[in-house]
């Protein structure tokens, strides 16, 4: 539950302080002007430097994007000569295959080797003959650049190697299905780089088990055009795919290099030495092979970027290429920039790689311009921001005190909603109260009571009510309205620090308080938050005990439909002491019987000096108001109460809200005849009045006691 408490209470500092200096108009006026310029010059510095920054920012980016493009150009150029290159080499290399395959001394000594193997599959490398037909082999691989040849037959075993270690060796059988059966097919092919412990049994006699080796295999046919062999020749893939792919290295950082599906080098890697003292190669090792091409500075398993593009693409889809020109860990671990091409009849990839430092170079000499451009427009930012502050400072040291054309002074009331300041009009000098809704209670429904309050509250013109002077917005946005400075106390703080009020003087507060109600009541309009704080007894006009009502934040009309939309809310807002069961029920549930209630609940306290119902818990008070009948005022009170004024309290305090007086002016008679008997005089106000003051003026005294708000 919330309730504003914000009172319009005097006994502040003579509000004649609050009248500004003679030459204050001419400073603010000069103040204003500075204000203006320093606005201008930040507004202009600050659109020049938005303008110069997104056209710096579009150069900068357009520039950077012409030199990206250029240079995955250049990258991608380079990919497709040395695929040409190398499938140029590999077309070469099948065609000498072919003719070898036709040479009669080699067709001779595959045919005696078929028919020496037979069906047994046994081998006889030592046979009669073959030294000087090996020693003519080994020739022609020197010559090739070969490292192996060797005969197979349809089974996959090796009946004649220049390498004795390969004599009598089986290929293993998805070797034989994948690459050795479309030769007897009649099919001349290129083997994809791999290790040749991958392919043989058993390859613990292998030269060289590890190191990738790749293969170009033709038929060879007897005299009745029948395939009767496979014919061999093998090849180190960091020979022969590095003499072919070295070639492209133009620059420092530059690389060409091939690799398989499982991303291991099959080239040699330029940067073998930085590899060996990484200890990322045993020494004297070459990086074909050997090398998976992950990132370091990325998990174990991770291969580099490119190799993770390059894997992703369709296993199926030959010459498909992509560019990587945003810089990424190579496997140096050093920021490159590269592109890759898939050889799918071949099942391998090559790829190129530079440093990205070296790639953008030049963007460095503009990136040094662009730093130093933009270096000055966020000075120039500064500058201007600068200039701005320095003007909000300058603006909100001339408005703070100002609320349209009210000076505030000092605050003299708080509630939950808005708080309550001294203040004077600037032109007409008069003293005024200035109530100002709290930003942090600036929400929609809030803003909708605070101009609510003021418009409506603005339409009484009753004496016993406060006067509304104005409404407006000052210039931060906050809302305020101006009203008349009263002086004087709420009746709860009098009780508070005096005790019960003696008869006569509530009977003659009230009857003022239903005086102004009735007109309140008379426009279809309900307080709802009638309470010892919202009356004050003041001295006005030279007339000691005038009271005014205060604070209308929850007005509502009930005669039409301008309040609906704020009264929906299911909170319950006001003091719950002095609230009708029936509000606590349902809060839009209220007509103007509310405030007979609330009335009854301020004279129970006033003429008892203590609330209705004793407790601190919310909840707990609030059902006893709604279930428990509050004690007779003649039972609680210190002072003898005249039946008809007991009566009357406890008729207003009645549940069911058909059981009280009909309206406020019902109220007003029972007290009209009671004042007829129990008077309260000018000279009584007047006595009570410099009794109270001269005790709150005291030095050192301060009330020790609160009125309840819950």
């Amino acid at each position: 539950m919330t309730r504003d408490s914000s009172t319009s209470t005097g006994n502040g500092p003579d509000p004649e302080t609050l009248t500004p200096d003679p030459d204050a108009g001419a400073l603010r006026a000069a103040q204003g002007r500075r204000v203006r310029q320093r606005r201008m010059l930040a507004l202009t510095t600050l659109a020049a430097t938005l303008v110069l920054g997104a056209v710096g920012w579009w150069a900068h980016h357009e520039v950077e994007q012409s030199m990206r493009a250029t240079r995955g150009d250049a990258l991608r150029s380079v990919l497709d000569s040395e695929a040409q290159s190398l499938r140029t080499w590999i077309d070469d290399q099948k065609l000498g295959l072919r003719r070898l395959a036709r040479d009669p001394d080699l067709r001779a000594q595959a045919l005696d080797a078929t028919r020496a193997t037979g069906v047994t599959d046994a081998v006889d490398c030592n046979a009669p003959g073959l030294r000087d037909f090996m020693a003519e082999m080994e020739q022609g691989l020197a010559d090739s650049g070969a490292l192996v040849f060797n005969l197979v037959n349809r089974s996959g075993r090796i009946m004649l190697s220049n390498r004795a270690d390969y004599c009598g060796l089986a290929y293993q059988a998805g070797e034989v299905e994948q690459n050795i059966a479309p030769v007897f097919g009649g099919e001349t092919i290129f083997v994809t780089p791999g290790a040749e412990a991958d392919r043989l049994v058993p390859p613990a006699r292998l030269l060289r088990p590890l190191q990738p080796l790749l293969w170009f295999r033709a038929p060879i046919r007897n005299d009745a055009g029948e395939v009767i062999a496979a014919l061999g020749i093998g090849h180190l893939a960091q020979d022969r795919f590095s003499a072919i792919l070295a070639a492209a290295r133009a620059g420092e950082t530059d690389e060409v290099y091939a690799f398989g599906r499982d991303g291991v080098m099959l080239s040699q890697s330029r940067f073998e030495t930085v590899l060996q003292e990484r200890a990322t190669l045993p020494h004297a090792t070459s990086a074909a092979g050997r090398l998976v091409l992950r990132s370091p500075l990325a998990e174990a398993d991770s291969r580099t970027r490119l190799v993770e593009a390059a894997l992703a693409a369709p296993a199926g889809e030959n010459g498909a290429s992509g560019m990587l020109l945003d810089p990424y860990p190579g496997y140096l671990a050093t920021p490159v920039v590269g592109g890759w091409r898939r050889l799918a009849a071949e099942d391998l990839f090559i790829a190129i790689e530079m440093s990205a430092a070296e790639a953008y170079a030049p963007l460095e000499a503009l990136d040094t311009v662009f730093a130093i451009v933009f270096g000055v427009l966020i000075l120039a930012v500064v500058i201007a921001l600068f200039y701005w502050f320095t003007a909000v400072l300058i603006r909100a040291e001339v408005e703070k005190d100002r609320m349209g054309p009210y000076w505030l002074g000092e605050r003299i009331g708080e509630g939950g909603v808005g708080n309550v300041y001294h203040a004077r009009h600037d032109l007409l000098k008069r003293p005024s109260a200035v109530k100002l809704l709290k930003p942090s209670r600036a929400t929609d429904e809030m803003t909708a009571r605070f101009r609510r309050e003021a418009r409506l509250a603005s339409q009484l013109t009753h004496p016993n009510m406060i006067d509304i002077y104005d409404y407006g917005i000052g210039v931060d946005g906050t809302l305020f309205y101006a009203m008349e400075l009263l002086e004087g106390d709420t009746v709860g703080d009098l009780v508070l620090r005096g005790g019960a009020m003696p008869v006569a003087r509530v009977v003659h507060l009230l009857r003022q308080v239903c005086a102004g109600l009735a007109e309140a009541h008379g426009k279809g309009l309900v307080h709802r938050d009638i309470s010892v704080t919202n009356i004050m007894a003041c001295l006005y006009g030279g007339e000691y005990d005038f009271a005014k009502i205060l604070d209308f934040g929850l007005v509502k009309s009930v005669t039409g439909e301008q309040s609906q939309t704020v009264t929906r809310s299911v909170r319950i807002l006001g003091t719950v002491q002095y609230m009708a069961p029936e509000r606590l029920h349902d809060p839009s549930d209220v007509d103007l019987r509310a405030d007979v209630y609330a009335l009854g609940a301020v004279a129970f306290f006033l003429l008892s000096g203590r609330r209705m119902f004793e407790t601190e818990d919310t909840l707990a008070l609030t059902s006893r108001v709604i279930n428990e009948e509050p004690p007779r005022l003649s039972a609680v009170a210190s002072q003898p109460i005249p039946d008809e004024l007991d009566a009357l309290v406890a008729a207003c305090l009645a549940k069911k809200r058909g059981n009280r007086p009909a309206d406020i002016l019902a109220v007003k008679d029972v007290l009209d005849r009671l004042a007829e008997t129990h008077r309260w005089s000018q000279a009584d106000a007047r006595a009570a009045w410099e009794a109270w003051h001269g005790d709150v003026n005291e030095p050192g005294e301060e009330s020790s006691s609160s009125l309840p708000t819950a």
